[in-house]
C-alpha cells in the first residue's frame, strides 16, 4: 500500500485495500497474483478482480482502481475497461467539455486524460493559452498518446473538437 502513486484518491486506496484484505480471506497472495515488469493484463490477477466483484461483493469500482495504482488494463468479463479520471483538475475538464459532444469523443478524451496521469503530467501543462489553436506540447503528447500507448487514433479529432483546437498527426515522409 505504501508504494501505491499518491495520485490515488483515498477512496481508491480503500478500494485496493480492501481487494488486499479479501485476497487474505481466500488464502492468495498478492505476489502469487502481482503482475510482471511490462505486464498490463495479468490473467490471474485479472481473474481474481472479476471473482471478488461478481462473487463476493467487492465495490465495482475495486478493477479502476487496482488499474490506476498499479499502471494494469484489466479487464470485466464484458471485455471492458473503466477508466475515468482521478485528478480533480482533470474531472473538472471533463465536466467542462461541451454539453453536444459526443459520447465517443468524451470517452476519448477520457482516457487521454487518464493516459496524463499514468505519466505523472497533468493537462494544466499542455493546455492551450487564450487563443492558441495547436500547442506544440499537447499535441505532441496527444501523437504520442496514439503512437506509441495505444490511445484510439480520434483522440485527436476529440480534442480539437472539444476544446476547438486544430492538432495535427506527425507529418509522413
Amino acid at each position: 500500500m505504501a508504494q501505491l502513486p499518491k495520485s490515488l484518491s483515498p477512496q481508491q486506496r480503500s478500494y485496493i485495500s480492501v481487494f488486499l484484505r479479501h485476497l487474505e480471506q481466500q488464502g492468495q497472495r498478492w505476489s502469487a497474483l502481482a503482475p510482471a515488469a511490462g505486464e498490463e493484463r495479468p490473467a490471474a490477477l485479472e481473474a481474481a478482480v472479476n471473482t471478488a466483484i461478481k462473487d463476493h461483493g467487492l465495490d465495482k469500482n475495486t478493477r479502476a482502481a487496482i488499474n490506476h495504482g498499479f499502471n494494469l488494463v484489466l479487464q470485466a468479463p464484458s471485455g471492458r475497461v473503466r477508466l475515468a479520471p482521478v485528478q480533480p483538475e482533470h474531472q473538472t475538464v471533463m465536466a467542462q467539455l461541451p454539453k453536444r459532444l459526443a459520447p465517443s469523443y468524451r470517452s476519448n478524451i477520457s482516457r487521454f486524460l487518464c493516459h496524463l496521469e499514468q505519466q505523472d503530467q497533468r493537462w494544466s501543462a499542455l493546455a492551450p493559452a487564450a487563443g492558441e489553436e495547436r500547442p506544440a506540447a499537447l499535441e505532441a503528447a496527444v501523437n504520442t498518446a496514439i503512437k506509441d500507448h495505444g490511445l484510439d487514433k480520434n483522440t485527436r479529432a476529440a480534442i480539437n473538437h472539444g476544446f476547438k483546437l486544430k492538432l495535427k498527426a506527425p507529418s509522413r515522409r
